[in-house]
Parts: structure tokens; sequence; C-alpha cells
């Protein structure tokens, strides 16, 4: 029943995605910038800066393209950019365990990096501010997807949710 749940409530942020892109018309250029910028971010989570022993790790350079293409375009073009890039991620070597932890894992994470914009792109400020606010949610989503789905491979005293 919590997995039902859990899932409907992944499943609202890409219904709103979906919504608001079909009134958004992209330009060559930009779809070319999206494309390229993806393939950065995902060659980028290729080159592991530490590996842990159950698999995962932390990656420092692949969320800065999904960064910069929301502040250089738009923040449809990040989250398109972020829906792409998750989408790659899954394909070539995803787990999936529930359909929530794959929208939990893989895509609403790297579409919140398309979010770097939310504050303005005026000032370096709220480009600074904007782009660790999405890095929050990021991690937020990841640990999240740890907590409800990756929690029974957790040594003996761990408190669980599922």
């Amino acid at each position: 029943m919590f997995n039902s749940i859990l899932l409907v409530v992944c499943i609202v942020p890409l219904a709103l995605y979906v919504l608001k892109m079909r009134k958004y018309k992209f330009k060559t250029k930009e779809m070319v910038v999206v494309a390229m910028f993806s393939a950065m971010s995902y060659i980028l989570s290729l080159i592991p800066f530490v590996r842990y022993p159950q698999g995962g790790g932390i990656n420092m350079f692949s969320m800065l393209p999904l960064l910069l293409v929301s502040v250089l375009y738009s923040r449809e073009a990040g989250l398109t950019a972020g829906l792409i890039t998750g989408t790659i991620s899954l394909l070539m070597g995803g787990y999936i365990m529930h359909p929530a932890q794959v929208i939990l894992d893989y895509t609403i994470p790297d579409m919140a990096l398309g979010l770097s914009d939310m504050f303005g792109k005026d000032d370096k400020k709220r480009i600074i501010f904007g782009s660790l606010v999405a890095i929050l949610l990021n991690t937020t989503s990841h640990f999240l997807s740890g907590v409800f789905f990756f929690g029974q491979f957790a040594p003996e005293g761990n408190v669980t949710v599922a």
C-alpha cells in the first residue's frame, strides 16, 4: 500500500512536466545543446570520485552540465536534459526494484538539477542559491530512494521504513 501511494506521489512532478512541455517549443539550437549537455552529464557520471562497495558512489562533475543548461537557456531545457540523462543512466545499467524507485532514483534527481534557475538568472547569488537548492533536491530524492527501497540491504540494527 505504501509503495502505491509513493508511486502516485512520484508521478505528480512528471505529470506537471508533461503539462508544462505541451506549450513549450524547442528551437533547433536549444535541442542540440540539451542533447550535448545530457551526453556530457552522462559521460561525466562514468568518472567516479568515490565508489561504494554496495554500488553507487559520488560523481563530482556530472551535475554541472544539467545546472548550466537551465541557466544558459531555460528551465524547460534543464528539465528535459535531466530527463534525458536519467533515462540514459537507467538504460545503461540501472537497477530497478519498483516503479517508484525508478522515478526517485533516475528521473526526479536529474530533473531537479534543471531547476537551478528557479530564483532567476540575473544575479550570480541567485544562480548559486538556485543551484544549491537544486543539488539539495537531487540529494534528497536519492536519499529517499535509499531509505524506502534499499534499506533492506542495510546491516542489522539499522532502522528501515519499508
